[in-house]
């Protein structure tokens, strides 16, 4: 594939990385053409300051959080198989530009203009005042929508493959759920990956197992995260104890193992050897037990579905043949 290296600058004047220079993240850029360059150290210091502290901007703390995380691949504190597997940080972010406020909250260009000139009585540096009001701005709106939330998840946690060397289950098990449905309809409270494994009071960067008890999703953690106290995204706010206790994604290979006594023809030509592990520990006997009532119940519906409409083809057919009989001896 062709990579190109050209660089509107006034695109990138706007973005959110504008006014940082190239040597600032790409370091070795001393000669034409470059021959030395170094790979983006993302948790290396900016030569800005970072207003709060007066200290260097670092996305460090970022860094160091991401590292321990699920999808983090520090080889000394969490190490992990099969790291090629995990994202970097530019799988998931860009360089978005920044958008004028009155295109993300419909408000008119004077009051934006006004707004700026009340910060400017304090911060008398206009560029400075302009540029942190824009990203104060730029933050205050949602980046994807529900339904680009899930895409950009589904990109990794599609593959049955890479997440069965994980030892997880693929997207489908949650796209066999109440809350997908929503997405995909575009209900506007509808919750996607984040709304449960990332809800208000935790980081995207820091997203951790559910045996972790910190996680959101952790049982100690359910009620809470299911109702979402504070948050803009209105959930159970009713929840109980019992309700959050009750599964989210749908049952899925995990489940099928252990109902087949860790057959391994469910899983031809993959390592089994680790989702097999934690199907063992994910899954109790009385889940494995409602899992093969549910497959029970589904398979009574198909057969009566079926039943019903080989019923109505046969009448309707019988039907026909009275009325040709009826017809001819007429």
């Amino acid at each position: 594939n062709k990579k190109i290296y050209y660089i509107n600058d006034k695109l990138f004047a706007v973005s959110v990385h504008g006014k940082l220079r190239c040597k600032s993240c790409h370091v070795g850029l001393d000669e034409i053409p470059h021959t030395n360059v170094k790979k983006v150290d993302c948790s290396s210091n900016c030569h800005i300051k970072e207003p709060s502290t007066g200290k260097e901007f670092s996305h460090e703390n970022m860094v160091n959080k991401y590292q321990k995380s699920v999808h983090g691949v520090d080889a000394k504190t969490n190490p992990k198989r099969f790291p090629e597997d995990l994202p970097t940080c530019k799988y998931c972010h860009d360089n978005p530009m920044y958008r004028p406020p009155r295109d993300i909250w419909g408000t008119s260009e004077a009051l934006s203009n006004e707004t700026l000139a009340r910060c400017m009585g304090c911060h008398t540096a206009s560029q400075w005042a302009e540029r942190f009001y824009s990203h104060f701005t730029h933050r205050m709106r949602k980046r994807r929508s529900q339904e680009e939330v899930v895409r950009l998840c589904t990109s990794c946690h599609e593959d049955k493959e890479k997440m069965a060397r994980h030892g997880l289950e693929s997207i489908e098990t949650y796209k066999d759920t109440f809350h997908w449905i929503q997405v995909e309809y575009g209900v506007e409270n509808a919750p996607d990956c984040i709304s449960c494994h990332v809800p208000l009071g935790y980081s995207a960067h820091d997203i951790r197992p559910r045996t972790d008890r910190i996680s959101p999703i952790n049982m100690t953690n359910r009620v809470k995260t299911c109702s979402n106290p504070g948050g803009m995204q209105s959930c159970h706010a009713g929840a109980t104890k019992e309700f959050a206790t009750g599964r989210v994604h749908a049952y899925g290979m995990k489940a099928q193992i252990m109902a087949a006594n860790n057959n391994k023809d469910l899983m031809q030509d993959q390592d089994i050897t680790l989702i097999v592990e934690r199907a063992e520990k994910d899954f109790s006997p009385a889940e494995v037990f409602h899992y093969k009532i549910l497959k029970l119940i589904r398979l009574f519906y198909k057969l009566l579905i079926a039943s019903i409409i080989s019923f109505m083809l046969v009448h309707q057919v019988l039907d026909y043949m009275a009325t040709r009989r009826h017809h001819k001896s007429h």
